[in-house]
């Protein structure tokens, strides 16, 4: 990876951290507000709650670019690593959606029970994805046993040559009994 790829997936991963920290602090604030005031305390908490959950989902996405795209500094080029990072991006997404969705129902539920139909189907899109994400892990599992793991790596590592001598393992010498 060239050193501009790397410094500007870590000004996207920095500028994500910020926004999360900037997201916490004005959740932290308006609850703080809220208690002082005494007004509509428990909307504020769970609009704070709400705001800090949008805020560990964008922290995630953040550190997960910076561990894939600086630190790791892979291509993804084996099935396997395309389908792990796949699976710890959508995993951060159907956690964000499952508790904003169960803010929004203990909301709707408290202020109108009637409004309850969006949070449901928040819920129910959740639902959705992480059943897409079980389905998507059960049909690339084939692909990925189906491709051997040292595809792509022609160029970057020299084939080992195995002696034709034996294809057992070596036989492991057996302790003396006393």
């Amino acid at each position: 990876m060239t050193l501009f790829s790397r410094l500007l997936y870590s000004g996207i991963a920095g500028s994500l951290l910020l926004a999360s920290l900037l997201l916490m602090a004005v959740a932290i604030s308006r609850t703080f507000v809220g208690f002082r005031t005494g007004e509509g305390a428990l909307d504020t908490m769970l609009d704070g709650i709400g705001l800090v959950i949008i805020a560990v989902a964008v922290a995630d996405v953040g550190k997960f670019l910076f561990e894939e795209e600086v630190i790791a500094d892979r291509e993804l080029r084996r099935p396997a690593e395309a389908r792990g990072s796949l699976t710890k991006f959508m995993t951060i997404i159907i956690v964000a959606l499952s508790l904003e969705s169960l803010v929004l129902i203990t909301k709707a539920a408290r202020d109108k029970p009637a409004d309850i139909l969006f949070p449901s189907l928040l819920m129910l899109v959740a639902v959705a994805a992480l059943v897409g994400l079980g389905l998507f892990q059960k049909l690339s599992q084939h692909a990925t046993a189906a491709i051997p793991d040292d595809v792509g790596d022609e160029e970057d590592e020299p084939k080992k040559v195995e002696s034709p001598k034996s294809s057992r393992p070596p036989r492991r010498p057996q302790r003396a009994k006393a």
